[in-house]
């Protein structure tokens, strides 16, 4: 609902901006006639659909809405532009001290669940353990070469949650104009990723636990939730060494 909201407020501020006179309008094709009390709940909806979160559970929703209708109403402010201040600078550091509660809160919860799934997971039938730390499971064996490091691979794969929720999936890539599966250089992938197709040969389909130190740890920067163990279904159909870079290049990554 907020995502169908969002254009026509953008739109709206848009024509606000560049300033449009009701001359441009008049050239143009009559505008439908818009529900006054619709639009209005439109736009407070958009609003309040903006706040993150943890703001909307921090406030109260009552007076949320009676300060939006001073404030569209023309009324002046009951607070002083220093005590507005003083308020905002309290509630942001009361709001980051909750956020980082949380979040710690998550980290903790998802460190001890993969924990425990690992070490059951670890003695479940045809699941490996390598040195790192990495289980993996054969579904097939390939019979192709085994990829180095510095390869690029093409895979299909799905990533998940210990939960069995879908974080990422090939499917959902835009594949190369030669219609073949997705290709990764194996350089710019997470660690436990990399190793596990370094196990694989061309033609293989393996299952992979990943635990969070070799994924995306404690605190990633990509909004992953701390500290998760994440599970990878791929199926290795390519392996080649990956293209030097042109002189063109400028020798940014990702």
């Amino acid at each position: 609902m907020k995502q169908m909201f969002r254009p026509m407020l953008v739109t709206a501020a848009v024509v606000t901006a560049m300033g449009m006179s009701a001359g441009a309008f008049a050239q143009s094709k009559a505008a439908p006639k818009v529900n006054k009390a619709k639009a209005s709940y439109v736009v407070g909806w958009d609003l309040a659909s903006s706040l993150p979160e943890i703001v909307r559970e921090e406030v109260d929703p009552t007076i949320v809405a009676n300060a939006v209708k001073a404030a569209l109403s023309g009324q002046k402010p009951t607070m002083s532009k220093e005590e507005a201040a003083n308020v905002q600078k309290a509630f942001l550091t009361e709001l980051r001290a909750k956020a980082k509660a949380k979040y710690e809160q998550v980290a903790a919860k998802n460190k001890q669940e993969g924990a425990a799934f690992l070490a059951k997971n670890k003695s479940a039938p045809g699941v490996h353990v390598t040195a790192s730390g990495l289980q993996y499971k054969i579904i097939k064996k390939g019979t192709g070469a085994r990829p180095s490091p510095s390869d690029t691979v093409q895979v299909t794969y799905v990533g998940k949650f210990l939960d069995g929720k879908v974080f990422d999936e090939s499917a959902k890539h835009p594949k190369p104009a030669s219609g073949t599966s997705m290709p990764i250089p194996l350089a710019s992938v997470i660690p436990g990723f990399r190793e596990g197709l370094q196990l694989m040969q061309v033609g293989g389909h393996y299952e992979f636990w990943i635990p969070a130190s070799l994924a995306y740890g404690a605190q990633p920067k990509n909004g992953f939730p701390p500290n998760a163990t994440i599970v990878f279904d791929v199926k290795l159909e390519g392996a080649k060494a990956t293209p030097a870079p042109s002189s063109s290049d400028d020798g940014a990554t990702e």
